[in-house]
């Protein structure tokens, strides 16, 4: 990944961290039901156990930081 594409994502990331809850999940059910449009019940439990799958390795991942950064405290 180029520093062009890391940029790209940081940019998304802070838009989404500025948003409100009820903005985020909001936008989170737009996505959801536009992903969801033309395509059939397997291929939408394969999708969502996809991204299901991406968000436990990030809450994991940033579980295991947070429990790192609150020793060295």
């Amino acid at each position: 990944m180029n520093k062009k594409d890391r940029d790209f994502i940081r940019n998304y990331a802070d838009f989404l961290y500025g948003l409100s809850g009820n903005e985020l999940a909001i936008l989170s059910a737009i996505i959801g039901y536009a992903l969801s449009q033309n395509i059939n019940a397997e291929q939408m439990n394969s999708l969502g156990n996809f991204f299901e799958a991406i968000g436990q390795i990030m809450l994991c991942n940033g579980a295991q930081e947070q429990l790192k950064e609150n020793r060295r405290k």
